[in-house]
């Protein structure tokens, strides 16, 4: 039987109380600072000890064999990874969550939370444009992690234009010309490593999210 799962948000997880709840039973949690471009984790590493953002943003990606760098998420405050964080080891972690049922729900809404962004990102490109991914993506990162624009936009984007190419599973040459297209229709700007998007403008372009009930078929 092959079920279609519908594409509904739940209720935010409760950041915070995750990032309290570790620290009040993680014995080996500590608060550490890392440098902005700093390395967490370096691909292929065994992750002994997890991070828990406190502060700023951090960014995962693949290196490929011919050395180029794919960005595949970003992350930031109460997120589990790894600018200001906690961390913890593996261990202790499981053990904190196997005696703290609140804890282990918590975590569990958050890894959810993670799988129901990564089935939009591959929805989006099964089914659509890349104009519309694009589209969507910018919006969608502009209420996660943008800040008021002080250069005449409602919100900026730390991010760069293969950064974006790399979300929407598409080439840094095409991105480039929708970019171009959407800022000379007055809905963003950008600079090398910075969007700026008029946020309220540019949402009307996104489709709404599809609310409907998956379809069930056997197969």
């Amino acid at each position: 039987m092959m079920i279609g799962v519908p594409d509904v948000e739940s209720s935010a997880v409760d950041e915070k109380t995750i990032c309290v709840l570790i620290e009040s039973s993680c014995r080996s949690t500590s608060r550490i600072a890392v440098a902005d471009g700093a390395t967490l984790y370096a691909q292929g590493e065994p992750a002994n000890a997890l991070f828990l953002i406190l502060d700023g943003f951090v960014k995962t990606s693949h290196i490929c064999e011919d050395g180029t760098e794919i960005t595949m998420e970003l992350l930031k405050y109460g997120k589990i990874a790894g600018e200001f964080s906690q961390r913890v080891l593996v261990n202790d972690l499981r053990a904190a969550m196997e005696v703290n049922p609140r804890l282990a729900i918590l975590i569990a809404e958050h890894l959810a939370e993670s799988k129901r962004w990564v089935q939009r990102r591959v929805l989006r490109a099964m089914t659509q444009s890349v104009e519309r991914r694009v589209i969507e993506t910018l919006v969608e990162l502009a209420g996660t992690f943008g800040a008021r624009c002080p250069h005449g936009f409602s919100l900026e984007i730390r991010f760069t234009q293969q950064d974006l190419a790399d979300f929407v599973g598409a080439s840094r040459q095409v991105v480039s010309s929708i970019l171009s297209d959407l800022r000379r229709r007055g809905l963003l700007d950008y600079t090398r490593d910075m969007i700026c998007i008029n946020d309220s403008a540019l949402s009307l372009l996104a489709r709404p999210p599809d609310t409907s009930p998956g379809a069930v078929s056997s197969i």
